[in-house]
């Protein structure tokens, strides 16, 4: 390492030794921090990243999460002109329940909502479909268990009146 390598500056006093302290203050923290990352990413468990969060998943479980799904009181996010729409984990979990249900997105990308502004809900859901194409049906069930499970619980709306 070259830190190591100009050890023998510590003898003489001057720029270099200046320049060899500092590299060294700056590799311990470096390393301090580095280990500091690992050990949270390491302490965190599955119930800390989500309140769903399970040791494993099973694409069979996807045809009863996706009848409750939908009837979550999911967050809702206002978009100009007074639409609103709801966190981006819903319409993840949407588009891999209809690629695992209808395949691949064949409709065409929806412009207007029926009351007259854009259709800020049906662009969001046919985007996250068609981001997923090519995905196979079984793949795709298990990725929206797995979704279902650990999207965030900031994604919910929680009453804390």
């Amino acid at each position: 390492m070259a830190i190591e390598k100009a050890a023998f500056l510590d003898d003489h006093p001057g720029v270099g030794r200046q320049k060899l302290r500092a590299a060294r203050t700056k590799l311990r923290k470096l390393v301090k921090e580095q280990a500091a990352k690992e050990a949270a990413a390491s302490s965190k468990s599955l119930a800390e990243r989500s309140p769903h969060a399970k040791e494993s998943y099973d694409a069979s479980e996807g045809e009863a999460l996706a009848t409750n799904y939908e009837k979550l009181n999911w967050r809702i996010i206002s978009k100009p002109g007074g639409a609103t729409v709801k966190p981006d984990e819903f319409y993840t979990l949407y588009g891999y329940y209809m690629q695992a249900t209808k395949g691949d997105n064949q409709e065409e990308r929806p412009m207007w909502a029926e009351k007259g502004g854009l259709d800020f809900e049906g662009r969001a859901k046919w985007d996250a479909w068609t981001a997923i194409k090519g995905t196979p049906g079984n793949k795709a069930m298990l990725s929206f268990v797995k979704s279902y499970y650990e999207f965030p619980a900031k994604a919910l709306y929680t009453d804390t009146r």
